[in-house]
Formats: C-alpha cells, structure tokens, sequence
C-alpha cells in the first residue's frame, strides 16, 4: 500500500502503539530473564543450604553446642526442606504447608510404613517430599567420614520463588489489558472525532450554502416586488434596465458561489488535481468575497493586502481559496470591536524555498492552550460554530497540498497571525 499524506496520521498512530507493544514485550521479556537467574541463584543458595544441613546433622546431634547453631541456621530457613532417614520417614521439617504438622511426634513417624503412610499431616508430609524429589534431586546424609547415606535432604522452592514465577503471567495479563484499553480508547476517540467531523461537515456545508441561496431567495423576493407594483392597476412603471442587470449579476455571482461550493465538498476525500497557479489571484479573490459580506456583518473592518512577486506553486484553486476563506473568516469573527485591520500578505520565504500567506488580525487573540487545540476538530472559542473550518483547512493544506498551516504569534487581546505556506 503506497503511504500518502492523508493517511499518515493514522500510520503514525499505529506505529506508536506498535511501538508501545514491543517496549511492553522486551521489558516482559528482560524481567523473565531477570527472574530465571534468581531462581537459579536461589536454586544454588537451596542447594548449598540442603549440603550444610547433611554435613552438619550428625554433628548437631552428638554436639549440644553444635545443635544450638544448627538451630538457629535452620529455623529461619526461608525455603520448605524436609529431612527423612533412608526409608523416607520425615524427622525435621520447615517452612511446609501442613496443617498440623507441628503436633507430630517422632515416636509415632519412627513406627509407620513410608509407602503406605496413614491419612493426615504425615502422609501430606511425605506427599511433599515426593513433590520436591520432582523438582530437586534430595541431598544425603552422611557421617563425616562415612559413606553410608542414613538419610536424605529434600528441599522445594523458597516462597519468593513460587511468587516471581507469577510475574511473566501477570506482565502478559497486563499487555493484553493495555491492548484491549488502548484499542478501545483509540476506536472510542476515533468514532468521536468522525462523528464531530460528520457534525461539523453538515454544518458547514450548510452554512456555505445558506449565504448565496440566502441571497438568491432575497433577489427573487425583490423580482416579485417589483413585479406586483407593475401588475397593480395604475401600477404600469418602467423599470429601469439597470436595476434588472444588476439582479441578473448578483444571481450569477450566487450561482457560480453555490457551484463552487459544490465542487469544494465534492473533492472532499478525494485527491485534488493540482495545478502551477500565482496564489495573489486566489488570495484577492477571496479577499473580495468578504470585502462584499463584511457591510451585512456590520463591522467596520479594513483589510489590507500586500502582494510580492512570488513563483507559482501547485495547488487547487477552490480548495486554496477555501483555505485562505477559513482563515479570513476566523479573523473577521476574532474581531470583536466593531473596527479593526486584517492584514493579508503574500511572500516568499527565501530560507525555507516556500511561498507564504500571512493572515494577521488585531482581534481577541488566543490562550496556549487554544492554539494547542486550534485545528482539532469540534474546537472553537465561537459562540456559534461547530470548529471544522481550521480542521478542514489544515488537512487541505497539508494532506493535499504538502504545506503547512500554524499560528504564528498569539496572544490574548493583541491578536492572531496565521500562516499558510507552500513549497515552492
């Protein structure tokens, strides 16, 4: 699939949760490596634990002083081990989960059968040594000097151990909950953008619209007038041909507004086709489209334009022109005194080999915040308005045309520089 402009957000987007995806896996994986060499330090420390108790429990017994130190090294053992004679009798334990097991008395395990021990803490004592021969090979016992085994050392994973083990699985669990939260989100804040951009596409289609057949509808009215003065007995009054000229013009220039209209939204998702064009006869003719509004506005709003000789650049006419309208129109209704200047200017930026409009206004100006959020979609500082005009101009700009729009400057009470620019 060839990457174009209009779907690169959306790619970057995917990259960045795949990117998310396998910093969450490497840092699984390191912490499961990470845990495979504790468990096998914690392996040789059992292991080296289990040969100081064979080596030191003939000692211990014939020792008194010797028993006391083995006391207190085993005690606080904090892996389960198990000492058996050779037949698998269980003489000393710790750290095992046998209920009981405390109230056993030696007598009574010196008597039974290891291969059919009775039901209850002996027999789960016994359970638990077979358990642990399955993990790790037992250590004898031996007399020093001697080697007759009289017993064996059986040992099983400290606690720790066992708790680590659930580690990886709980890293799995909570990537795949990251997953499942960041594609709900991402699909939740997907559906809430297209469904304010549908929203706001409406509206503004039908606001582009209403102008000119606003208009229309009022010429027409104006035809009737003048038409029942003529059919009114005594009504008979030459109308002057001027009057029915200008009617004519106003409706073509309506007409062709509601044309252009159509053609704009109807390259809407579509690529434009792309022509070298001079941008000051885009921009003037936007320009003039306002200067005409602005008494039905009732502000007194100057605008000046300053043009410099610029190379041509490959653009749509009506998309162009509906750009710089956009931005005319926010900075017309960012002028909330009923005086103000706009100043338009188009020029080309030698440093950066583009050619630049610069739309400033002396309007109420911006927060930080508000330029952040300028271009998103269903933002807007209006009262009226559904903030799709910004989000349509930026995606024309930059998606179709591989320019790029941005505030300038922006500051609350000293108004707003817009700039649009494209490569030369």
């Amino acid at each position: 699939m060839a990457v174009t402009r209009s779907n690169l957000p959306g790619l970057l987007r995917a990259y960045l949760f795949l990117g998310g995806f396998i910093l969450i896996g490497a840092a699984a994986v390191y912490t499961a490596h990470l845990i495979h060499r504790l468990n096998e330090q914690s392996r040789a420390l059992s292991e080296l634990f289990a040969e100081f108790c064979a080596i030191t429990t003939f000692p211990a017994m014939e020792s008194p002083e010797l028993r006391e130190v083995f006391e207190r090294v085993i005690k606080p053992a904090n892996f389960p081990m198990i000492l058996t004679d050779r037949e698998g009798r269980p003489f000393v334990w710790r750290g095992v989960d046998v209920q009981y097991a405390d109230t056993i008395d030696v007598r009574t395990v010196a008597s039974i059968d290891p291969k059919n021990p009775p039901p209850g803490p002996i027999r789960e004592l016994i359970e638990d040594v077979h358990r642990f021969d399955r993990r790790n090979v037992p250590v004898p016992i031996r007399r020093p000097g001697e080697k007759m085994v009289f017993g064996y050392v059986h040992y099983g994973e400290p606690g720790i151990v066992r708790q680590l083990r659930w580690i990886p699985l709980v890293q799995l669990l909570a990537l795949v909950a990251f997953i499942g939260l960041g594609y709900i989100g991402y699909r939740s804040i997907k559906t809430s953008e297209q469904r304010s951009i549908w929203i706001g596409l409406a509206k503004e289609t039908a606001h582009q619209l209403g102008t000119p057949i606003s208009s229309m509808l009022g010429w027409v009215e104006v035809l009737k007038e003048r038409h029942e003065v003529q059919s009114a007995p005594g009504g008979a009054v030459e109308i002057p041909a001027a009057f029915f000229r200008e009617v004519v013009d106003e409706m073509e220039n309506d007409g062709e507004r509601l044309q252009k209209v159509a053609m704009r939204f109807g390259q809407v998702g579509s690529l434009p086709r792309l022509e070298p064009q001079d941008l000051a006869p885009i921009v003037s003719e936007a320009i003039r489209y306002f200067r005409r509004r602005l008494p039905n506005l009732r502000k007194d709003i100057e605008i000046r334009e300053r043009y410099e000789l610029v190379p041509p650049v490959n653009v749509n006419r009506e998309l162009i022109e509906w750009v710089v309208e956009n931005v005319l129109k926010n900075a017309i209704d960012a002028t909330d005194t009923k005086r103000g200047v706009i100043e338009v200017e188009l020029a080309r930026r030698r440093e950066t080999e583009c050619v630049e409009v610069r739309i400033t206004d002396q309007g109420r100006g911006m927060t930080p915040r508000e330029v952040r959020n300028v271009f998103s979609p269903g933002f807007t500082t209006k009262q009226r308005g559904w903030g799709l005009g910004l989000t349509l101009a930026k995606r024309i700009v930059e998606d179709y045309h591989g320019g790029k729009i941005w505030v300038d400057r922006s500051q609350p009470g000293k108004g707003t520089t817009f700039i649009i620019s494209f490569p030369v």
